[in-house]
Order: C-alpha cells, then structure tokens, then sequence
C-alpha cells in the first residue's frame, strides 16, 4: 500500500506543479492554432476548387461555340469533316502517347528506342462527289416464237 501512496504523491505533485500547466497550457494553444489554420486552409482550397470549376466551365462553353461556329463555316460534308478531325485526333493522340513513353523511359533511366516512332500528318484532298446519273433504258427486243423442231435421237440398244 505504501508503494501506491508513494506514486499517487508524485502523480500528484508532478499534476500541479507550474510547469506542468503551463506546458498543457502551450500544447492547447499550440493545438487550437493548428486546427484554426487547417480549417482556414481547407476554405482556400474549397474556394479555389470553386473559382478553377467557374473558369472550366467558362472556357468549355466558349470553346464548343467557337468550334460549332467553325465548323458551321467549314464546307464539304459532315461525313468528310468528322473523318478529317478523326485522323488528325489520332494522329495528336498518336504523336502524344509517343513523346510520354519516351519521357518515362528517361526518367527510369531505360534505354531509348533507336528510332522514335514519326507520325507524319495526313493530307486530306476533299472528295468531289458527282451527283449520280440516272441509267438510261435499255431496249431489249423480244424474239417472235418459231417453230422448231426437236433433233432426233437415236436409241441405244445393248
């Protein structure tokens, strides 16, 4: 029993000694400043989060009236164009993943291939449709019946 009076005397003591407050007095302003200046952080990033999403929004609808109004402007058919811009994506896209992988393999020190793969762009010569040609009639004469007789045949006997 004494050995537990002995340690409660010196919780005790060591619980209201004066440095004892003031370093849980530091920690607790410590901690309410931290958390103060997460939370005020954590607002930043929300209003940045807002204004980046405004500015997107903004510049993908500009985007999409500006590219509609040119294509409106283009000429040749619809067919023609999505096929053009369908070879040129994949050829951006193509180009693009080349230059990535080539980078990577730098970075991890990997050797480079020894040619690096060239994507030429395509030419594309607009294609001039006649408009189709109605096939004239064909005048097919019709044979008079004869009479024909049939050829003989001869029977084989064995």
């Amino acid at each position: 029993m004494e050995k537990i009076q002995a340690q409660f005397a010196k919780l005790l003591k060591l619980l209201t000694a004066s440095e004892t407050y003031g370093t849980y007095q530091s920690a607790l302003t410590m901690t309410w400043t931290i958390l103060r200046e997460t939370a005020l952080l954590g607002w930043l990033v929300i209003c940045l989060v807002l204004v980046v999403s405004d500015w997107f929004w903004k510049v993908s609808v500009g985007a999409g009236r500006t590219t509609r109004e040119w294509f409106n402007q283009l000429e040749g058919s619809s067919e023609q164009i999505a096929s053009e811009t369908g070879k040129a994506l994949l050829n951006a896209g193509k180009s693009s993943l080349g230059y990535t992988l080539n980078q990577a393999r730098a970075q991890l020190g990997f050797e480079m291939p020894p040619e690096p793969v060239k994507v030429e762009p395509v030419k594309v010569e607009p294609v001039k449709v006649e408009p189709v040609k109605k096939p004239e009639p064909v005048k097919v004469e019709t044979p008079t019946p004869t009479t024909a007789t049939a050829p003989k045949t001869e029977s084989i006997e064995e």
